[in-house]
């Protein structure tokens, strides 16, 4: 589970209209809202990579980062309007992963086309105005990024059909709802405005939305002074979800994207060695997701962490990581004149 899985938890997070106020709990709770201004700036860096373990071996499967700017560039009473423009884009490490060199590809694609967005009073986003321009953009791009990696990587056509998999991708990104998953990053930075979270630390079960049984720990925090960035009133959210799966229900759900994304002959041999797999392992699969969300007084996100690491009985495990970090920061110049242009370095 993500950050959204949080929203399950209406004892503790709690959507709220066009305020947060609650005067009987204002010192029981954390309300997440955005106060920006015009012409507001943060500059970001993101990292994001994989490792897998089985036995006594670590993989690390390289590691892709990226600097990206998010500026306001107007604000209203209704909401405000902002862009997120990428800056720069690496791979490190040698990385034979699709996911991370696709990543790479495209992103040197979009490089010079700002994500134009709206939010809410609260910071919640809103639209993506420009989807429609990103759209034909990622379609035109794709060709070229299925000639390189196809071309790259003989043999790939015959496990992973290209015209099947370039198929999927478009479609998904055909629509604006499918442009805002495409910009993750939106979500990880401001998918909590819009929330009043209780400082008490709570336990519970629940059900995830594939009807797995879901145990998640919440708590949130004001943050303590560490270094000359961090401001008066700045917070911290985290969260914890485990996630069990039996057995067979990962097995049929493994077979079923096989044969969405390989070949028959390939998907068969797949599934197979899946179903065999599990059948050595009596722990079922178990998905515990961490989550970190600092903020600034004003509602800026400050860092955005996520791990997710699947355990697939005594068989391996994958670690994935996602981090989002502030390295440069440029606020309101007549409400905040001492941090104007103000950096760190990551």
């Amino acid at each position: 589970m993500t950050i959204l899985c949080m929203s399950l938890m209406a004892m503790n997070l709690q959507a709220q209209g066009t305020t947060l106020q609650n005067n009987e709990q204002e010192d029981s709770t954390i309300s997440v809202i955005g106060y920006f201004c015009k012409n507001d700036t943060m500059e970001y860096q993101r990292t994001q990579g994989k490792y897998k373990i089985s036995g006594n071996d670590t993989i690390d499967t390289g590691s892709f980062t990226e600097r990206f700017r998010v500026a306001v560039t107007d604000s209203t009473s209704e909401g405000y309007k902002m862009e997120i423009t990428l800056l720069s884009s690496e791979i490190e490490g040698e990385t034979n992963d699709f996911v991370i060199k696709t990543s790479q590809m495209l992103a040197n694609e979009l490089r010079n086309i700002p994500c134009r967005f709206t939010t809410d009073e609260l910071g919640r986003v809103q639209h993506i105005e420009n989807w429609r321009e990103i759209r034909d953009v990622l379609k035109r791009s794709f060709t070229s990024v299925f000639d390189s990696l196809y071309s790259s990587m003989p043999g790939l056509d015959s496990i992973m059909p290209r015209k099947q998999m370039e198929s999927l991708i478009l479609l998904g990104c055909s629509t604006e709802d499918g442009i805002k998953d495409y910009y993750d990053e939106l979500e990880m930075l401001f998918g909590m405005h819009g929330l009043e979270v209780t400082m008490e630390p709570d336990e519970s079960d629940a059900t995830s939305d594939s009807g797995f049984p879901m145990h998640i720990s919440l708590m949130s925090f004001y943050s303590p002074k560490e270094d000359e960035y961090d401001e008066e009133g700045d917070y911290v959210i985290q969260a914890k979800t485990v996630t069990k799966m039996p057995i067979e229900d990962m097995t049929d759900l493994l077979s079923g994207t096989f044969g969405m994304f390989f070949s028959g002959e390939k998907s068969d041999s797949l599934s197979k060695y899946v179903a065999l797999a599990m059948k050595e392992s009596d722990g079922g699969i178990t998905t515990t997701n961490r989550e970190q969300y600092c903020y600034y007084y004003n509602g800026w996100p400050k860092i955005s962490h996520k791990i997710t690491e699947v355990n697939i009985g005594d068989i391996a495990k994958r670690i994935e990581y996602d981090l989002i970090e502030w390295y440069s920061r440029r606020w309101g110049v007549f409400t905040f004149p001492e941090i104007e242009e103000e950096g760190k370095k990551i």
